[in-house]
This record gives structure tokens, sequence and C-alpha cells, in this order.
């Protein structure tokens, strides 16, 4: 599909036009990206319990894109808070985890592995858009930070069910 508007380098965003390099298209484009990886992992999981959480992450990007092109703020500590829970869950069946795990292991965990750094890189360039882009939801930077350690959970999780070995950079420490 097209539509021939977004020719001429701009393009519409909740009724506003603005340039395709924009800080605000940039960041729904990270977005976009992040919620791409986190469709592969979805298809790749095999767990009813990990397929909805990716899921709700999904839809919440939606709404962080949301947020930044309309300034709703509806990201909040709510949405934090149930990331915190699900990532302790996660916590309770993989047990401590040798630092530094090298990404990989099976299909699923690879995918969330991927996922994962995607969703740091969306993370820092954020602390970037946020400057540019006034007013912004701060909770936006701590919800991908939060994300990124539940996905990292996840990537453990699906190695673990999957009774794939973590292979480790190993330093000598637990987290």
């Amino acid at each position: 599909m097209f539509t021939k508007k977004g020719d001429s380098g701009e393009t519409d965003v909740i009724r506003k036009r603005v340039g395709k390099d924009s800080p605000l298209v940039n960041f729904l484009g990270d977005l976009d990206e992040l919620n791409s990886f986190l469709g592969m992992a979805y298809l790749k999981a095999k767990w009813d319990d990990i397929k909805r959480d990716i899921e709700r992450l999904q839809h919440e990007i939606f709404i962080i894109g949301e947020d930044a092109s309309t300034g709703n703020n509806k990201i909040d500590q709510n949405f934090v808070k149930w990331i915190e829970e699900r990532t302790i869950e996660y916590r309770k069946e993989s047990g401590p985890v040798r630092l530094f795990v090298i990404p990989g292991g099976g299909e699923c965990g690879a995918s969330v592995h991927i996922a994962r750094a995607v969703c740091r890189r969306v993370e820092r360039n954020t602390v970037k858009y946020s400057k540019e882009l006034e007013p912004f939801n701060k909770w936006i930077i701590v919800y991908l930070n939060r994300a990124s350690s539940l996905l990292f959970s996840i990537a453990i999780i699906c190695n673990k069910r999957d009774n794939v070995s973590e292979r480790i950079h190993d330093i000598g420490r637990y987290f």
C-alpha cells in the first residue's frame, strides 16, 4: 500500500505533519523495529505464559508510540510494576544466573535475546529523543529499561525450558 504523501520526506503523525528525519519519527521507527523482533520472539515461544507476556509488551509498545505522539502519558508506574512482577516470577524459575550469558541458545531464547538487545538500543536512543521531544513521558525510559530486563529473564527461561545450556563468559559473578 502507498499513498505517495511521504514522497516529499514528511509523514503524518497523529494529526500533524513532520519530517521523516524528526526525533519523533526516528523514535516511532525504533519502536516498530523492537515490536517486529518481539513478534519473532512470540512466534518462536512455545509456552503460553511467555507468549502472553511478549504479546502484552507488543501492545504496550504501541501505547508508548501513542504517548510520544500525543503527550497522553498513559505509560506510568503501573506498567513498570507489571514488568517487575513478571521479571521476579521468571527469576524464581531460573535461579541465580552466571555473568555474562552469551546470547544464543535455542531458537526461542536466541530470538528473545535479539529483542532484548534491540530494546536496550531503543532505550539508549529514547534518552536522546527525550531531550528533543517536549513534553516527554519519563516513564517510557523506565519502562524500556525494565522491559529489557524482563526479556533477559524470558530468554533464560526459554533456554531452560528447551533444556539448552547457557554459554557463559565467566567473570566469577552471579546475579
